[in-house]
């Protein structure tokens, strides 16, 4: 029999984050989305990934959608995340302070540079357009390959497929550039 005077008793110790903790794509899927969707890939990645999070973080509520569209004050908490994790896993340690504070000063300076109105030359143009976009996109996908790592899927095979809705999304993106490569040998 039971001592009914006895202390109740429960298991405190930290509970295994299960392997898919994080949003897992492939960085190839990550720069063609970014780079066609004109850089709104970031806010559903950021939704995905703080999706994801949710259950782990309990009893800690948390808004995904919140952290995806203010996603540049939390970029520093995800990465902190996904140390932990490849840390728990004894992946080593990731210093991600300069990926994170790179993402957020190039989200600023590709947002200024869309604001100018012309660089002299419009393939000048078009040439820094497309560099800014990409070069925003290099932190996301080097944060990206670690999530990859802590999930157990370091090349992201389970989502490196474009699917309907992808393409879809990409559509408009992918328009516009069609339609500045044509203006770009159009006569003036």
């Amino acid at each position: 029999m039971d001592n009914i005077y006895q202390t109740p008793s429960a298991d405190l110790l930290p509970q295994e984050r299960a392997s898919d903790t994080f949003f897992v794509t492939s960085t190839r899927k990550l720069y063609l989305l970014y780079f066609f969707t004109l850089g709104f890939y970031s806010i559903y990645w950021a939704y995905k990934h703080w999706d994801r999070q949710r259950a782990t973080m309990l009893p800690k509520k948390i808004s995904p959608a919140a952290r995806s569209i203010f996603h540049i004050f939390f970029i520093h908490s995800l990465c902190r995340l996904i140390q932990g994790q490849l840390q728990a896993k004894g992946l080593g340690e990731w210093k991600y302070a300069a990926v994170a504070w790179t993402y957020i000063i190039m989200v600023f300076v590709g947002n200024g540079l869309s604001r100018v109105e012309s660089f002299g030359h419009p393939i000048l143009d078009i040439v820094l357009l497309v560099a800014a976009t990409l070069v925003t996109a290099w932190p996301l996908a080097t944060i990206q390959q670690q999530a990859n790592l802590a999930s157990g899927d370091s090349a992201g095979e389970q989502n490196s497929r474009f699917s309907l809705a992808n393409w879809l999304c990409m559509l408009p993106g992918i328009l516009l550039w069609l339609f500045i490569a044509i203006a770009m040998f159009l006569p003036e």
